[in-house]
């Protein structure tokens, strides 16, 4: 993943510095596909669910309003979103967990 671009504004009204980050992920959505397809999703017993790129897991957290070091609560974000249908292409492997 890349960040393709950032910008920095001041919003007058609220006296905010407003920081916009626009990032590729493409490069990890192909990584995971090309990882599926191959059937290199690990062990019977050591599973590769899937790849998540840093900024993602701390855009999860953020929204679902879980420190991200809190590493008990993360697993179960990271469980919950990897069941989404919106994340469905960062699976490798599509059983339950």
């Amino acid at each position: 993943m890349s960040k393709i671009s950032e910008s920095m504004t001041f919003d007058e009204t609220t006296g905010k510095i407003l920081i916009k980050q626009t990032h590729d992920y493409n490069p990890v959505l192909e990584h995971a596909k090309a990882l599926k397809s191959a059937g290199l999703d690990g062990a019977s017993d050591n599973k590769l669910v899937g790849l998540v790129p840093m900024k993602m897991f701390y855009e999860w957290a953020k929204k679902w309003g879980v420190d991200h070091t809190d590493s008990h609560a993360m697993q179960e974000v990271v469980a919950k979103e990897m069941m989404s249908s919106d994340n469905a292409n960062l699976r490798v492997w599509d059983g339950k967990f």
